[in-house]
């Protein structure tokens, strides 16, 4: 073969996520695109050995090298600009709702029922399908029919929203982790795929300028504040069970604890500051707090999109300096109750 002169920018790749309706088998016929700004991913290379082995003297030999494709766990980790056609998959995977807003209870446990030969319903996003597809060559906005890398069986173990209001005017990114177990597919030809692009337009993009009601801004029970910037953070852990076919795990559970927090920046002022002392002067099980980024009391699709921790705990409050004082505060969701299904977590886009 001689050389290539082609050259690609990373902007003419595509990313794609489908829910399937089964352990084991990717979808690709209705998958819907994401806007990507940055993408990380583990070793595509399977589980290698390079020790050195008994008999082989100093030298790695040949004949002790050990690799194989299968039982191992890849993750992937994506970043772009939130869009509410396209990435409600996510939220849906991570808290287990389907309907919005996603709420998270005081009782929460996973009902998903991901093993072998269960049936799964793709409006749920219990699982889901990603491809990440490089351009065919010539580029013809296609995806290449031999080099698309496709990853099935995905669970979303991380998700988080961000802004700034100094960036883009508080235009909301996502960060998402997702994990897998199954063989990744390389090489794939993605030329019949069915992909739905993403909408950059208002009406499917958030942004925090449309939290115009003080009172619906507030951490920990402190209300009327000014935000600079937040990340709010969901973390659901996955566990890969047993080993069936061609790689494919047996089941798919979840970890031992969904955490929601959020990191927030506020200007400092008289309703600031008192997040100082409240955060020194709480007890345990006794200060809680209602925390919510929204434009009405409840979050809830379309311009009052956010989210709420109605008891949440104060797990940092520090002074920020900038080109005003700021106050840095963290919090995290706390529950009711294991014996109640009083909602602790509503996120709403």
């Amino acid at each position: 073969m001689a050389i290539s002169s082609a050259a690609f920018s990373p902007k003419e790749f595509r990313i794609a996520i489908q829910p399937q309706t089964a352990l084991g088998t990717a979808l690709t016929n209705g998958m819907l695109e994401l806007n990507v700004d940055s993408i990380s991913h583990g070793t595509l290379g399977g589980v290698n050995n390079y020790d050195l082995k008994s008999g082989g003297g100093r030298i790695l030999q040949d004949e002790h090298y050990f690799h194989q494709n299968s039982d191992y766990i890849s993750e992937i980790t994506l970043s772009g600009i939130y869009t509410v056609d396209t990435c409600f998959p996510l939220l849906e995977n991570i808290t287990g709702d389907t309907g919005e807003p996603y709420t998270i209870a005081s009782n929460y446990s996973p009902t998903a029922n991901i093993k072998t030969g269960e049936s799964l319903t793709a409006g749920n996003s219990e699982l889901l399908t990603l491809a990440i597809m490089p351009p065919d060559f010539p580029n013809d906005g296609a995806p290449s029919d031999s080099d698309t890398i496709l990853y099935k069986d995905c669970v979303v173990t991380a998700f988080s929203w961000s802004g700034d209001m100094t960036d883009n005017g508080g235009l909301v990114k996502y960060s998402v982790t997702l994990k897998t177990y199954s063989p990744v597919g390389l090489n794939v030809d993605g030329s019949g795929y069915t992909i739905t692009p993403y909408t950059m337009v208002a009406a499917q993009t958030l942004t925090m300028g449309d939290w115009q009601t003080p009172a619906n801004r507030a951490i920990g029970g402190e209300t009327e504040l000014m935000v600079n910037t937040f990340s709010m953070n969901l973390e659901n852990d996955a566990v890969f069970l047993g080993r069936g076919a061609s790689g494919v795990p047996e089941a798919i559970g979840r970890g031992a604890e969904f955490s929601a927090t959020a990191d927030i920046n506020v200007k400092y002022d008289i309703e600031s500051a008192k997040m100082l002392n409240l955060f020194q002067a709480a007890t345990s099980g006794a200060t809680t707090g209602n925390t919510i980024m929204s434009n009405a009391s409840t979050p809830a699709t379309g311009a009052s999109w956010g989210f709420q921790f109605p008891q949440s705990v104060f797990t940092s409050v520090a002074l920020s300096e900038g080109d005003i004082m700021g106050i840095d505060a963290s919090v995290k969701m706390v529950g009711y109750g294991n014996a109640t299904t009083t909602t602790c977590a509503t996120i709403a886009d």
